[in-house]
């Protein structure tokens, strides 16, 4: 008894027990908040998600970001049109429905804590709750653009009673949500003036993403409001215009990530439940769809910098061949040649063997999976993307032309994935060429990087009409996000309609579906029966998002084919 009462004592004293010690309230308010950053499927990627969309029939096969090198040898993709019944698309395995309550309950608690303090307790931690309210806006606009009407407007309420609460309009939700962005950015300047140097120091340490950095969290603040007014505004034109132009005065000046906490020893599996595991064991789902591989490499199939896009050798991994090439929906045209032997090796472990054995490109094991990649929050290559959207669209006033801000995408975004490469942790003994240069590409000059980007600001102006610069846009998200961040690109792609598909033709039938939504969990309707049952008619693959307003075919007419000449061609 007497060893077993000093452990005991140990063990309080060295990991202050839960059951024993009881912070002070303002350690309490930043020590949820960082909790909240770690959550997985925030920030902070998680294992599972990635492994079970990467299953062949999910989000990233449907939105052609990722997808096997199909032929008929896979049966089960005679259903691929499926999207009612379960046969053919498939959200299994993950549940952002119930993860973003489950998941952002903090905030309800920080709130509960911040009504409790004044003076200079309640100075010193309001802005915990501040900072928080912008990550449950964003988590709650990302699960209306997954499901359209949830409940939001009075969820949160657990220490007051109420579990289970009405599920709100979308549109409201869209437009409470943006008009307290913009309070909070408001609000943030005279919060943090008021904090002891201590609370600051706090604050420093505790906000691992942006490093206490209030000017960040307002910029990322607006951010958001920018990303989410763009969308809104093919239902209220006036009221995102308004948002979006007070927005764009102060956005983000640099790409706004940070290193993840839990970083694999170098060389080591990629696991510890972060999404680069998800891709180390699926690297046979993750081979470049050619309506993102076709937009990065023209003419030849070999890379030419002064022609191909300066991102393909860090986004793709070449083939055998020593060239890049896509995978093509015609699942029936290209069964010849895997017939023949245009094989793969299905493992991310070996790139030797990868290298040896491709036919087709797959996504960049170094810089996506041998990697500690930093929890992104937003990169200037979508803001610029957006307010490439905002001056086609004439929703305000950017100061640049559409194409111009399309021309900052690229550079910005060839930045950001030489940026990832250069952290790869793949044989960093590697001196040998090829090797080395396979492995760790090097960054083009400035001079071609700006040429390309050049390039394609030319083709965006030479297009005619919004729908024609939407492609182009739209194609350029798809290169900049492509598997860092597929649940935006679904949205934006059935917001948009861009860039468009190519069809699935499997043992001769040709097939164009894309689901709209997700299913809410079944637990709903166990839980919160009499709120689910008013949506219950939305709770199918069919039902559009309420933003969305353009019903054109998601599909071009035929495949994509690889262009010739010398010069990109965009369309």
């Amino acid at each position: 008894m007497i060893i077993l009462v000093s452990c005991q004592d140990v063990l309080e004293e060295e990991f202050q027990n839960p059951q024993q010690y009881v912070p002070n309230p303002d350690q309490l308010a930043s020590g949820m908040f960082t909790n909240a950053l770690l959550q997985y499927k925030f920030y902070i990627k998680d294992y599972g998600e990635y492994w079970w969309q990467l299953g062949g029939n999910g989000m990233p096969s449907y939105a052609q970001i990722s997808c096997r090198y199909i032929t008929p040898r896979y049966s089960w993709y005679i259903d691929y049109d499926d999207v009612t019944n379960g046969n053919g698309f498939s959200q299994s395995g993950f549940n952002w429905f119930n993860d973003f309550y489950l998941r952002m309950r903090n905030w309800g608690l920080i709130q509960d804590v911040i009504n409790g303090l004044d003076g200079q307790e309640y100075d010193d931690s309001v802005i915990y709750f501040k900072m928080l309210s912008i990550m449950k806006d964003w988590a709650a606009l990302r699960n209306v653009d997954l499901f359209n009407s949830i409940p939001y407007l009075n969820a949160f309420k657990g220490s007051q009673g109420e579990f289970f609460t009405e599920y709100d309009d979308p549109e409201v939700i869209y437009k409470t949500v943006l008009d307290d962005l913009k309070s909070i950015a408001d609000e943030l300047p005279g919060i943090y003036s008021k904090m002891s140097p201590d609370g600051i120091t706090t604050l420093q340490v505790q906000d691992i993403a942006l490093q206490g950095n209030v000017d960040k969290w307002i910029q990322y603040a607006n951010a958001l409001r920018l990303r989410f007014a763009v969308k809104l505004a093919s239902v209220d034109a006036q009221f995102a215009s308004n948002h979006i132009s007070d927005a764009i005065t102060n956005l983000p000046t640099q790409d706004l990530v940070f290193d993840l906490p839990h970083i694999d020893a170098a060389g080591a599996l990629p696991g510890g439940g972060t999404w680069q595991r998800g891709l180390f064991e699926r690297p046979y789902v993750t081979h470049i769809p050619n309506i993102i591989m076709n937009r990065m490499n023209f003419h030849e199939l070999e890379y030419e910098e002064d022609i191909d896009d300066p991102r393909l050798p860090v986004i793709a991994f070449p083939t055998k061949h020593n060239d890049y090439r896509g995978v093509s929906l015609d699942a029936d045209g290209q069964n010849q040649g895997y017939v023949d032997g245009e094989r793969y090796y299905p493992w991310a472990d070996d790139l030797e063997s990868s290298a040896s054995n491709n036919s087709k490109s797959m996504y960049n094991q170094v810089t996506l999976t041998h990697n500690n990649v930093p929890a992104d929050m937003f990169t200037l290559a979508e803001i610029d993307l957006l307010l490439a959207e905002v001056a086609a669209k004439g929703l305000a006033n950017t100061g640049k032309s559409a194409g111009e801000h399309v021309e900052d995408a690229v550079m910005h975004s060839t930045d950001y994935w030489y940026m990832l490469n250069g952290l790869g942790q793949y044989r960093t003994d590697y001196t040998t060429e090829p090797w080395a240069s396979l492995i760790r590409p090097s960054k083009p000059s400035q001079a071609v990087i700006g040429s390309y980007a050049e390039k394609v600001k030319n083709a965006f102006d030479a297009v005619s009409g919004v729908d024609g610069q939407m492609e182009i846009i739209m194609q350029q998200k798809y290169i900049h996000l492509n598997l860092i961040r597929p649940i935006e690109l679904w949205s934006e792609l059935r917001r948009t309609r861009h860039p468009k598909l190519e069809p699935m033709t499997f043992l001769g039938k040709v097939m164009k579906p894309q689901p709209e939504r997700l299913m809410y969990p079944s637990s709903e309707l166990q839980n919160n029966s009499e709120a689910f049952l008013k949506v219950i008619d939305q709770n199918n693959w069919t039902s559009p998002i309420f933003w969305r307003t353009d019903a054109s075919s998601y599909y071009r007419d035929n495949y994509v084919s690889f262009k010739t000449g010398t010069s990109p061609d965009f369309n």
